[in-house]
């Protein structure tokens, strides 16, 4: 090697302008391959050492030293010592783990037992809403007039005039449903009104209150016909009574049907007021309730048929004179 070193230097040094850095190339060759020689020899060592203490251990653990055995008392005695050091931490870790999984668990009931509520909120609405419907058609059904009409449809209030001066509503029934211009309207309580307005899916209501509305009524028990007249109050008016009428607060009024468009007997209210200014009535129904209506399907009545008129003479009677005694003859 040194011949072969002593070589490179002739050479080098015969070289002209070049010494300097490949002596210095040189250089970090060699001790690139010294650094790999250390490494290997020392990896060999390592492998060696490790296996001869390997076998060490082997031999002095079957060996009965006292040496032996107090070396492997005391490392158990540090081993337990670290495990249960060790064990504290890991024990916190587990049980953090737990809580944690217990904490997520629980969100999820939480949220699926929140979604579970709304649900129930929203079926005790829906069947608070059905009983109330139900019961409101009850007792509409359970009026006598309504069970004594054969035909009557059954209607919900959708829409409200909105105006100071129109008191209309609209319902759910038109033509679709045989619903015709002047039926009776009433609910559960009473006369409501009647129809105006018809289309194909709906129908305009009239009510009592309106300044349009004229309807004819009779006062019970007196039997005093008049028109109840609405002027877009809450209490419409008695008009067109007898000269002596024999009405007082707290009598009924029903409609009379002498128009021949509503039926007799509908309850319409009652007399709150008698004085100079005129008769005031109270309608029986809560026009701030008003949700569901019967629409009743009367048929009209058609005036009696004119008497019949006697056949006209013939003409030959009224030119010849004397026929017909002729003819008897």
């Amino acid at each position: 090697m040194r011949s072969a070193a002593g070589e490179n230097e002739a050479v080098i040094s015969a070289v002209p302008g070049t010494g300097p850095d490949l002596r210095r190339l040189l250089w970090r060759r060699r001790l690139e391959l010294w650094r790999r020689r250390a490494r290997e020899l020392a990896r060999r060592f390592t492998l060696l050492a490790g296996a001869l203490f390997c076998a060490l251990l082997l031999v002095f653990g079957k060996l009965d030293i006292r040496a032996v055995r107090y070396v492997h008392e005391r490392a158990g005695d540090i081993g337990a010592l670290v495990m249960g050091v060790v064990r504290v931490p890991l024990a916190l870790v587990a049980s953090a783990g737990d809580a944690v999984g217990e904490l997520l668990a629980l969100r999820a009931e939480n949220a699926r037992l929140r979604e579970e509520n709304r649900q129930l909120l929203r079926w005790r609405h829906e069947a608070v809403r059905l009983a109330v419907e139900n019961e409101a058609l009850r007792r509409m059904l359970a009026m006598p007039l309504v069970e004594a009409v054969p035909r009557h449809t059954v209607a919900r209030v959708v829409a409200d005039s909105g105006s100071r001066f129109v008191h209309t509503r609209l319902v759910d029934a038109g033509e679709d449903r045989g619903v015709r211009v002047g039926m009776a309207v009433v609910d559960e309580r009473g006369m409501v009104g009647r129809v105006i307005a018809v289309g194909r899916h709906s129908a305009r209501v009239l009510l009592l209150v309106d300044l349009n509305s004229r309807i004819p009524v009779v006062v019970e028990p007196s039997g005093d016909r008049a028109i109840l007249e609405g002027d877009n109050g809450p209490l419409p008016r008695l008009r067109f009574l007898p000269l002596d009428p024999r009405v007082a607060v707290g009598d009924r009024v029903v409609t009379s049907g002498a128009d021949g468009l509503l039926p007799a007997g509908l309850p319409v209210g009652v007399i709150t007021r008698v004085d100079e200014s005129g008769m005031r009535v109270r309608p029986y129904v809560d026009w701030a309730r008003l949700d569901y209506v019967t629409i009743l399907d009367l048929p009209p009545v058609e005036p009696p048929a004119e008497d019949a008129q006697p056949a006209p003479p013939l003409a030959a009677d009224l030119v010849a004179p004397g026929a017909a005694e002729r003819r008897m003859r």
